[in-house]
């Protein structure tokens, strides 16, 4: 296991130890941005796995048989960002299956795991089925430890001994700060959970409020706190209609070309992991705007 600053750190230092420029790196779209801009940085090629609403951006295990033998890596999230879509444990034994036959390496970010909504389908680590997949987590989802920058790897002894010679000359360690305050976090399990409890009750909240003012299209969230909307009858720009939003009512979305080059410009993406009542208001305020 390494300790980084923050998951963005995990992901760098495991790309840069695994593989090298010009290799092929397989993603999902929509997906996290910093993916692609992590592995433009590093001079890989990127290699699309594109999903879609009308499947609940589900990945097909086809799409996994079928990448080309030029991919070297595959980064899954689960649950996902910016849609909230989770990979069954069933599902995901076949994609360490697939990639193990194929020689891909597998990168799990479980950023997001513990805020699950499907209590009766148990989430599922990639460590129980890899021990040479890489995993990648951080403190700051669950355990709200957001702007503290701390993360972990857990991968075998020689690619974690590759990634702390190079973090020797980018990131040295983490803040020991973050490191005694994360250890606290472990006493407080009830907490979290009654957080996560909330961001349930906003979920709900959200499946009807949103159909009432007209954003009727959208997939609901198996995890994380994200509503992924399609936005396409009020629009062909996100990124515009973003932006129109600051503007007159001085509400932040996420515009969906950020996530998704092909498709995401009829989406934006909605954080629920605010409170409650900021998030009514907001609502009111885009409804009279629609």
């Amino acid at each position: 296991m390494a300790i980084t600053s923050g998951a963005s750190a995990s992901i760098l230092l495991s790309l840069m130890s695994l593989f090298k420029k010009g290799d092929t790196i397989a993603i999902v779209s929509p997906g996290y941005p910093c993916y692609l801009n992590i592995l433009k940085s590093l001079n890989y090629k990127v290699f699309n796995i594109q999903t879609t609403i009308e499947k609940g951006f589900n990945i097909d295990l086809n799409q996994i048989a079928s990448l080309p033998y030029k991919v070297k890596g595959l980064i899954l999230a689960s649950p996902a960002n910016p849609t909230g879509a989770t990979i069954e444990s069933s599902k995901l034994k076949e994609i360490n299956n697939i990639c193990l036959k194929k020689n891909i390496t597998l990168i799990s970010d479980e950023i997001y795991q513990g805020i699950n909504y499907h209590k009766n389908s148990k989430e599922q680590s990639l460590l129980s089925l890899n021990s040479n997949g890489v995993i990648i987590n951080s403190f700051s989802k669950y355990f709200l430890m957001t702007g503290w920058r701390l993360g972990w790897i857990i991968s075998n002894r020689k690619h974690i001994e590759k990634i702390s010679r190079i973090a020797m000359n980018i990131y040295l360690s983490p803040s020991s700060i973050s490191q005694y305050t994360a250890l606290e976090t472990f006493k407080y399990y009830d907490y979290f959970d009654n957080v996560v409890n909330g961001y349930s009750q906003k979920r709900n909240y959200l499946k009807n409020r949103l159909k009432e003012i007209g954003l009727n299209n959208f997939f609901i969230p198996n995890g994380a706190f994200y509503f992924y909307i399609n936005i396409s009858k009020f629009t062909k720009n996100s990124y515009k209609f973003c932006e129109e939003m600051v503007n007159d009512l001085n509400i932040t979305t996420a515009p969906g070309i950020d996530f998704d080059s092909k498709n995401g410009n009829a989406y934006i993406r909605i954080s629920f992991a605010g409170k409650k009542n900021d998030l009514v208001t907001a609502l009111n305020k885009i409804e009279k705007w629609l």
